[in-house]
This record gives structure tokens, C-alpha cells and sequence, in this order.
């Protein structure tokens, strides 16, 4: 945990304590994204947030956490506290 930390602190992101670690620098690979992330941030926040790279974070978060995400789960993610409830869902 203390390197996903040391990595999202290095890219500059900065988020509320309520943001799990991994998620943020998931975000950062996939999008490219070094801004503010909460768990409000959203899809409209994201500029690089696009259906093709929609299917990069659902392989990431799968791969990243072992887990298997439906359809229904894929097409729920628009935000990051709804990237946090899946996970919990799949006691990741």
C-alpha cells in the first residue's frame, strides 16, 4: 500500500482519504490523469474518460483486484465512489 501511495504522490494526484490508493493510481494509468480525485470525480471530469478507455479500467480494476465484472457492473461505473462500491460488492 505504501508504494500505490508513494506512486499517487508522485504523479501529484491528490484525494480525500475516503479514496482507496489503488483506484487512484489505476486512474492515473488508464487516463492519464494527474488532477483532484474524490469520490465524487466523474467521467465528466476526466477528459480521457471515453468508452474505449472505459474497457482499460474495467480490465485494470479486474486485473489489479482478481476480480470479474458483470455487464450490469461495467456500465454502473460513471464515478469513482461507484468504482469503490463495485469493489466492496466483490470484497475487493
Amino acid at each position: 500500500m505504501a508504494n500505490t501511495q508513494a506512486a499517487a504522490h508522485n504523479l501529484h494526484l491528490v484525494a480525500t482519504s475516503d479514496v482507496r490508493p489503488e483506484v487512484i493510481e489505476i486512474l492515473a494509468e488508464v487516463f492519464q490523469f494527474d488532477g483532484e480525485i474524490t469520490l465524487e470525480t466523474s467521467q465528466q471530469d476526466i477528459e480521457k474518460w471515453d468508452s474505449l478507455r472505459h474497457i482499460g479500467l474495467v480490465t485494470a480494476l479486474e486485473s489489479r483486484f482478481g476480480i470479474s465484472l458483470s455487464m450490469d457492473e461495467m456500465m454502473e461505473i460513471t464515478r469513482v465512489s461507484d468504482i469503490q462500491r463495485v469493489l466492496e460488492r466483490h470484497g475487493a
